[in-house]
C-alpha cells in the first residue's frame, strides 16, 4: 500500500508542469545622461594640484583639495576658492565631486571640459576633453573644471 501511494505521488508530480509561469524578463539598461552641477571652471597658477582626474567622495578629500589650493593663493591675499567656486560645502551623503585637472601649458587659453557624464549598467563614464586650445597669452596656466553629480554608487571612469 505504501509503494502503491509513492508510486501514484510521483506520478502526480512529474506530471505536473509549470508551463503557466511566465518567466521574468528583465529589460536591457538604458544608459542615463547624469547632470552635473558646476562648482568651478577656471584655471589655475601652474603646479598649484598635479595633472588628475579624480572622484571626490568625503569632506576630508575635498577640505584637503581646497586647502591645497587656498594656501598657494593665500599668500596673495587671494582667498580663491571662495572667489571663483560656486560652493565649498559639498553634503557627501547626497553628491560626489568630479575634479579634472589638466597639465600645465606655457601659455593660456586652453580648457579642460566635462562634457559629459553617462551611467551605464555597471560603471559611469565621464568623457573629458579639451574643448579650447588656444595660445592666448603667455601667461602660464593650468585649466580644471570641478562638478558635483548625484552620489554614485558604481565605479566611475574617465575616458
Amino acid at each position: 500500500m505504501k509503494n502503491l501511494f509513492l508510486l501514484l505521488f510521483s506520478l502526480m508530480v512529474i506530471s505536473c508542469n509549470d508551463d503557466d509561469v511566465e518567466p521574468v524578463v528583465t529589460p536591457p539598461f538604458e544608459p542615463i545622461i547624469i547632470d552635473y552641477t558646476l562648482i568651478s571652471k577656471r584655471n589655475i597658477y601652474p603646479n598649484v594640484v598635479n595633472q588628475q582626474k579624480t572622484v571626490i567622495n568625503t569632506s576630508i578629500e575635498w577640505n584637503n583639495l581646497l586647502t591645497q589650493i587656498d594656501d598657494f593663493y593665500q599668500t596673495g591675499g587671494i582667498n580663491f576658492t571662495q572667489l571663483y567656486f560656486e560652493e565649498t560645502s559639498i553634503d557627501f551623503t547626497n553628491y560626489t565631486v568630479i575634479a579634472v585637472f589638466d597639465q600645465v601649458y606655457g601659455n593660456g587659453g586652453h580648457t579642460i571640459d566635462i562634457t559629459n557624464i553617462t551611467e551605464f549598467e555597471t560603471t559611469i563614464v565621464v568623457t573629458v576633453e579639451n574643448l579650447q586650445t588656444g595660445n592666448t597669452s603667455s601667461v602660464g596656466t593650468q585649466p580644471y573644471h570641478i562638478v558635483k553629480i548625484p552620489k554614485a554608487t558604481k565605479p566611475i571612469v574617465f575616458e
